[in-house]
């Protein structure tokens, strides 16, 4: 029995953005009511929609930086965003990213605890394994910015979700983007229709490439 672990980082990572660019621009709640009113209401959803927010110069705190938290905080660098990150080894002080034409740069990374994450981040990001308890339960979401932006594309049972659900309906939390869940496969409703809850099934590691690259890395570790 073999793991292929590295293959997927990059897919989950740009899995993140997708839910972080959609829950700054309001895409998940317009995508909903755009065919149903947009023909009607056009302007007054131009208007319910005027509030969008960038990511550059923002805060990014990554919780577990191993290499799917390295891979996007190296999104993130790119973007023009400041990364926070946790992990309980060592976080590096920087990273090298790549861009187009095999230009490489170093970007500063800023290691932090959790406490000073949770507190001076704009958004989250999880990204560490299974644990006994919620990452983020209710004690952690009352320490966070109001107006944060939660992102879990890690595992199931990593947030409390009878937390976050009161924390978007105090607006303590504008948005949070989910691709795991407590329940799988079969998600809690009150979660599946929260207009503002982006959300995919479980598709992190779900790319043409990532599958190919486990194929290759599959094989490798087979001839090993």
């Amino acid at each position: 029995v073999v793991n292929t672990p590295a293959a997927s980082s990059l897919s989950v990572a740009e899995l993140v953005f997708a839910h972080l660019f959609t829950g700054v621009r309001f895409l998940n709640d317009s995508n909903r009511k755009m065919p149903v009113e947009g023909a009607t209401k056009f302007n007054d959803l131009k208007k319910a929609y005027a509030k969008g927010i960038e990511l550059r110069g923002k805060k990014i705190g990554i919780i577990g930086f191993g290499r799917i938290g390295r891979e996007t905080a190296k999104v993130a660098l790119g973007l023009g965003m400041e990364v926070l990150a946790f992990d309980l080894f060592e976080v590096p002080a920087e990273l090298e990213i790549e861009f187009a034409g095999n230009t490489r740069v170093n970007l500063p990374i800023h290691a932090v605890n959790i406490d000073q994450l949770i507190k001076n981040s704009d958004f989250i990001s999880l990204h560490v394994p299974f644990a006994e308890k919620p990452v983020l339960g209710k004690e952690e979401f009352e320490l966070m910015k109001d107006g944060v932006g939660i992102v879990n594309c890690s595992r199931g049972g990593t947030i409390d979700e009878d937390a976050l659900l009161e924390a978007l309906n105090t607006n303590k939390v504008a948005f949070a983007g989910l691709d795991v869940f407590d329940n799988e496969p079969t998600p809690r409703i009150d979660i599946l229709t929260h207009p503002r809850i982006s959300l995919t099934p479980h598709i992190g590691a779900s790319t043409n490439e990532a599958q190919e690259r486990i194929g290759t890395e599959l094989a490798n570790l087979i001839i090993d």
